[in-house]
């Protein structure tokens, strides 16, 4: 992993080599240069050494993601009046939101830019893959940004905007990496499958480590769900199981601005463990790590490529929770 991103960062500096209007390219180089997981272009290099034994013809194509994520993230801090991300100013912070726009714009347009450099079957696939991407992706966001509107918000439809919002993307990572592979169709979609619900499992890993993990870790304060007060499965879930009085109580500690945060914290800790919202949340992630299983499973490879796919795919949901 240690030498794909040292490939992929070096590659990405190359690309993004824009300089003028110098307003428009420094907050986009500002936001790449952020670090992050590098968690897309990481899947999208992977599936193409295991398939391959290279990653040279993988790098414009997890380029391109990483590229489309950053967009997304440029828009998502604007949306959330975000001021911090990666312990550093977001752009429109750093700058305005009009530079956050407008450089989240031209961070998409180079995404599609970048997968030029495929001949013209590869790019038909990949472009039409990330534009539906993008759709979904969009769909998911403002599903999000519906739920903050709501007291309550059934189970499906929050399995749905994590779906949209963050695990078809992972699923369009493990798909590129199949296409520049020149797997067939089967396997491709068979990948992008897998990746949606290793998608989800990552999800709802956060949605735990948030609330539970080690800040130090995590590289996010912890709790901060709980402050935003997003409905996540731990909220949901809680919420459905408590009893009129303890669900009054609950949604009044949720909702308040008025309670000090360490003590609202620990009470809404308290309320998802004992309510059973931990261990069932486990429970889903446990779940779709194994219908990535059974997937890889049905795939049309040897059966060393099997493993090298599922052991990936652990480590990608070993994060301690």
């Amino acid at each position: 992993m240690t030498d794909y991103i040292k490939n992929f960062e070096e590659f990405l500096k190359k690309e993004i080599d824009h300089d003028n209007p110098k307003n428009l390219y420094e907050p986009v180089k500002y936001l790449l240069d952020s670090g992050g997981k590098r968690l897309r272009p990481l899947i999208t290099l992977f599936v193409s050494d295991l398939f391959t034994g290279n990653i040279t013809n993988a790098l414009p194509a997890s380029a391109a993601l990483e590229i489309f994520h950053n967009f997304t993230l440029a828009h998502d801090d604007i949306m959330d009046n975000s001021i911090m991300r990666r312990g550093k100013k977001t752009i429109n912070s750093k700058w305005d939101n009009n530079t956050g726009i407008l450089s989240g714009d031209v961070m998409l347009i180079i995404s599609y830019e970048i997968l030029n450099k495929y001949d013209d079957s590869k790019y038909l696939l990949l472009s039409k893959q990330l534009t539906q991407t993008s759709r979904l992706v969009c769909e998911g966001q403002q599903n999000d940004m519906d739920f903050s509107l709501k007291k309550d918000v059934l189970e499906d439809d929050y399995f749905e905007m994590i779906e949209n919002k963050t695990a078809v993307l992972i699923g369009c990572s493990f798909m590129f990496g199949g296409i520049v592979s020149d797997l067939n169709t089967k396997n491709i979609n068979i990948l992008y499958e897998v990746g949606k619900n290793l998608g989800i499992a990552f999800q709802l890993e956060d949605d735990l480590l948030d609330c539970f993990g080690d800040e130090t870790k995590f590289g996010k304060k912890i709790g901060g769900d709980i402050l935003e007060k997003k409905k996540t499965l731990l909220f949901i879930y809680t919420q459905a199981k408590l009893d009129n009085d303890k669900r009054v109580e609950f949604e009044s500690i949720f909702f308040s601005d008025n309670i000090e945060e360490s003590i609202k914290l620990d009470s809404i800790k308290r309320f998802y463990e004992t309510s059973g919202a931990v261990d069932y949340l486990k429970n889903k992630v446990q779940e779709y790590s194994n219908n990535a299983k059974k997937l890889i499973n049905q795939m049309l490879i040897d059966n060393n490529k099997k493993l090298g796919l599922n052991k990936f795919s652990e480590k990608l949901l070993n994060r301690q929770i």
